[in-house]
């Protein structure tokens, strides 16, 4: 929970949200707002004076800031940062006074069960404050104040994500799982589940073309149609692999722009036939046979997994979003788009992100398991790749995977319009920078920091 996602979400939104409500009852629910930010922002404070009091000083600092976040320039955090209050040019200002302000880093010896206690102070204060803005939500909701009522559920969700009240009020809801999600996951799995019932009734090729009998040998090939999009295969998994290949088209041109356009999904049921395909299709391009997917002119070729059916369905679903990527975006030396965004349909597809190669794991990297865990200690440790060095790496390894997986995905949830534009400008830009100033009209640095703070609020 950073200063700035807590400014923007409650003073910008508060603020703008009174615009579309009547004027006596908005100053209403704006005046308990401004009581109760100023409540839990006393509530921050005093902690604060508790962690310098014991050498906390880098948690005290948080705890100060966040009492900012609610009330900018609080007199009381203010003072316990070391400003005093004077007159500059005749002009009432803050000033530091470098004497009084707390040091940056911690104490030496802070001792174990002050650190324990502080969590717990932490915690309480967290879901003291959560029923505090849900109290709020409440007050708007008996106001009519819908829009109003929604920012204060979403703060109290932000402070407590296991408040079933604020959850409720901030328009979450239970999946068939029984696990909570938010409006926006919601409104992505029913655009995935759309995408997947909507595809075309398949249809049996008559013919295929001549050169399958030079890669599939052992077995005859079968070759069924979806629309624009046609599987072939020896195996048996042409009809899932060309429901999931149509449906990965789909959600790319629903989201990058364009249409569902022919491709065929070549499927290679072991190393003998995908051996084959590469001599057959791609001769004489040194390691090919490496790879476990291949793209070609309006076609792609992927190895199936003998153990592990879903993985290669996995592997058809990124190997169809890069070949669609590539077709609106060109190909490029700097692969983080392709990855980020093909890794995202793989995560919606098929509830996995086990398609990309990364530390040998057996299990592979997934986005609710290890990334998820890892990426945050990252950005806890400040340790987390850098957005302008990962736009033009060639060779990104696993952590810059990390940033381009869950930066895409912010752009898919919160710039999706952008997109298509980004796209043409990807293709057509000199330089990556030059795309995303023409697309988002922000840099690299500007958007590092907004994804920062989405991913730290959601």
């Amino acid at each position: 929970m950073t200063r700035v996602s807590l400014s923007l979400l409650i003073l910008l939104a508060f603020s703008c949200a009174t615009v579309f409500a009547e004027d006596a009852d908005s100053d209403k629910f704006m005046e308990r707002a401004a009581k109760t930010n100023e409540a839990v922002a006393d509530a921050h404070v005093n902690l604060a004076r508790w962690c310098l009091k014991h050498g906390m000083n880098v948690a005290g600092r948080e705890q100060i800031d966040q009492a900012l976040a609610l009330v900018p320039e609080y007199e009381k955090a203010m003072k316990e940062l070391g400003y005093k209050e004077k007159k500059v040019d005749g002009k009432p200002a803050w000033v530091l006074d470098e004497k009084r302000a707390p040091p940056a880093a911690d104490a030496e010896g802070v001792r174990a069960e002050d650190r324990e206690a502080y969590s717990e102070e932490r915690d309480k204060l967290l879901r003291e404050a959560a029923v505090e803005y849900v109290k709020l939500g409440r007050y708007g909701d008996k106001l009519e104040l819908k829009t109003l009522a929604r920012v204060a559920y979403d703060t109290a969700v932000k402070y407590d994500a296991l408040n079933e009240d604020a959850l409720k009020g901030a328009g979450w809801v239970k999946d068939d799982f029984d696990e909570w999600i938010s409006p926006r996951e919601a409104r992505e799995r029913e655009q995935t589940a759309d995408a997947l019932t909507g595809v075309p009734s398949p249809e049996s090729m008559d013919e295929l073309p001549g050169w399958t009998a030079e890669v599939f040998k052992s077995a005859a090939p079968i070759g069924v149609k979806f629309g624009p999009v046609t599987v072939i295969g020896s195996g048996s998994l042409q009809q899932q692999a060309g429901k999931y290949a149509h449906a990965a088209s789909s959600l790319t041109a629903a989201l990058l722009g364009g249409g569902v356009e022919d491709i065929r999904v070549v499927l290679a049921a072991d190393a003998t036939e995908h051996k084959a395909y590469c001599e057959t299709r791609q001769p004489g391009i040194p390691g090919i046979v490496e790879s476990r997917w291949i793209l070609g002119d309006k076609e792609v070729e992927v190895l199936l997994d003998a153990k592990d059916e879903k993985l290669g369905l996995e592997r058809v679903v990124y190997a169809v979003a890069v070949f669609e990527v590539r077709r609106r975006c060109g190909e490029t030396t700097h692969p983080w788009f392709e990855i980020g965004f093909a890794s995202n349909l793989t995560r919606r597809l098929t509830g996995r992100v086990d398609a990309i190669d990364f530390t040998g794991d057996a299990s592979g990297p997934t986005e609710s398991g290890r990334w998820k865990r890892t990426f945050r200690m990252l950005l806890a440790d400040r340790q987390q790749p850098k957005l302008s060095r990962l736009v033009v790496v060639r060779d990104p390894d696993e952590k810059q995977a990390m940033l381009a997986h869950f930066f895409v995905r912010y752009l898919c949830t919160e710039r999706a319009p952008a997109l298509p534009d980004f796209c043409a400008a990807f293709k057509s830009a000199d330089d990556i920078e030059t795309a995303l100033k023409s697309a988002f009209e922000q840099d690299s640095a500007q958007l590092d920091k907004l994804f920062i703070d989405w991913f730290e609020r959601n």
